[in-house]
C-alpha cells in the first residue's frame, strides 16, 4: 500500500491488512470493529446497541473485566439472533468482544463490498488510525485541562460534535500543527479512536 492508496481507496480490506501489519494494535482494531458495528447496523434501533457499544470500547481499552468481556459476547449474541432485529453484523461484533488474534473478523463487516458501500468504512479506518505513512508529533504542553477535557467528554459520550472547539483549544494551547487542527474542523466522520483525540488523551 503507498501512502496515496491510504489516503484515497475506498476498500478497507487492504487497509485493515496494512494497519494490522504495520501497528499489530488491537485496541485499535477492535475500535475499528465497533466502528463497522454501529455503520453497518442499518437502522436498527435494539436498545442493547449502545451499552454494547460502551463496552466494546471498554474492553478495547483494558477497562472491562474478563467477566464483563464474556458476558457483552454473550448479550451480542442474543440481540444478535432477536426476532425482528436487524443485529446482524457478526463479524464486527464478533471482533468487538471476542479473543482474535489478529484483523479477519473485522474484514467481514461489510459484507456488501461495493464501493458505495465500503468508502464510508475506509474514511473511518482513516480516522481510527490517521496517516500511517506520516508521523505526527504532539507536544505534551497542548494537552491542556481545556484541551484534555474536551476530548475526555467527547470520547466518553461518543458525541464528538465539540471537535472543532477542540482545535480552537489546541490552538490556544501552541498547537500549530495543520493535520490535527485540520482534522478536528474537517467534516468527519469522528468515532472512538479518533486519533487526534488518542494523541490527546495518550493513548496513541
Amino acid at each position: 500500500m503507498t501512502p496515496h492508496d491510504w489516503t484515497r481507496t475506498a476498500n478497507p480490506v487492504p487497509m485493515l491488512r496494512f494497519a494490522w501489519k504495520q501497528t499489530g494494535d488491537k485496541r485499535r482494531l477492535r475500535l475499528a470493529a465497533a466502528a463497522a458495528w454501529e455503520l453497518y447496523r442499518d437502522g436498527d434501533d435494539d436498545p442493547e446497541l449502545p451499552g454494547l457499544l460502551d463496552l466494546a470500547a471498554r474492553v478495547a481499552d483494558s477497562e472491562a473485566s474478563e467477566e464483563e468481556r464474556a458476558a457483552g459476547f454473550a448479550r451480542a449474541r442474543i440481540a444478535l439472533g432477536r426476532e425482528g432485529s436487524r443485529f446482524l453484523n457478526w463479524s464486527a461484533y464478533e471482533a468487538a468482544f471476542s479473543t482474535f488474534g489478529d484483523y479477519g473478523g473485522v474484514l467481514g463487516a461489510p459484507r456488501d463490498r461495493t464501493p458505495q458501500r465500503t468508502a464510508p468504512y475506509a474514511d473511518l479506518l482513516r480516522e481510527i488510525y490517521g496517516d500511517l505513512f506520516l508521523a505526527e508529533a504532539f507536544d505534551p504542553s497542548w494537552r491542556t485541562e481545556a484541551v484534555v477535557g474536551l476530548a475526555r467528554g467527547m470520547y466518553a459520550e461518543r458525541d464528538f460534535g465539540p471537535m472543532p472547539v477542540l482545535a480552537d483549544a489546541l490552538e490556544d494551547a501552541g498547537c500549530t500543527s495543520g493535520e490535527v487542527l485540520d482534522h478536528c474542523r474537517g467534516p468527519g466522520p469522528h468515532v472512538r479512536g479518533c486519533w487526534v483525540v488518542d494523541l490527546v488523551l495518550g493513548k496513541a
